[in-house]
């Protein structure tokens, strides 16, 4: 199990999918991670059982060590094992625990085990360009500004850009 003092992650499972639907459907979590909306439960069902089933997308539940307490999802997607490259992402989905930093443990996590157990070199993630408490969380992490896709993504009918970060493994083990 991949854990510190104050959470775990574990394999996320069938019966998270009521939370996380809850909070895939919420704006502040939809908002960040880009996920098209409204998503119906029979979508989130078909959605879970093929990345449960995918070589290329592992999803973990981020838990509370105290009561076992289910508060978001960290995932690697876009696993490239010839490259040894994937992209993370990350939400604390419930709003009571934002804010005391449960993110940057679920990342510190995955990144142990993206670097020390898959034997990734590269890691890497997108945000909206011009959401500067975003950049500086994942600059806290150690990860480096890599470049800019520009009108990348259309969201609230516009187009945005997104920003790219991303994480080497020596990077990783220097902190």
């Amino acid at each position: 199990m991949l854990s510190d003092e104050v959470i775990y992650l574990r394999k996320l499972e069938a019966s998270d999918l009521d939370r996380t639907w809850t909070w895939i459907n919420d704006p502040d979590v939809y908002l960040k991670i880009g996920s098209q909306v409204p998503v119906s439960r029979t979508a989130q069902l078909k959605w879970f059982e093929r990345t449960d089933q995918s070589s290329e997308k592992i999803i973990f539940a981020v838990c509370l060590r105290e009561g076992n307490v289910h508060v978001g999802n960290v995932s690697l997607d876009c696993i490239e094992p010839r490259h040894r490259t994937a992209r993370l992402s990350v939400f604390i989905g419930d709003s009571a625990q934002r804010g005391r930093s449960l993110g940057s443990r679920a990342i510190r996590l995955l990144a142990e085990y993206a670097f020390g157990f898959l034997n990734l070199n590269r890691i890497w993630c997108k945000t909206t360009a011009g959401d500067e408490q975003v950049a500086r969380f994942y600059q806290k992490l150690g990860f480096t500004h890599e470049g800019i896709m520009r009108q990348h993504e259309y969201v609230d009918g516009r187009y945005v850009d997104k920003v790219i970060y991303g994480l080497l493994r020596d990077e990783f083990g220097k902190r």
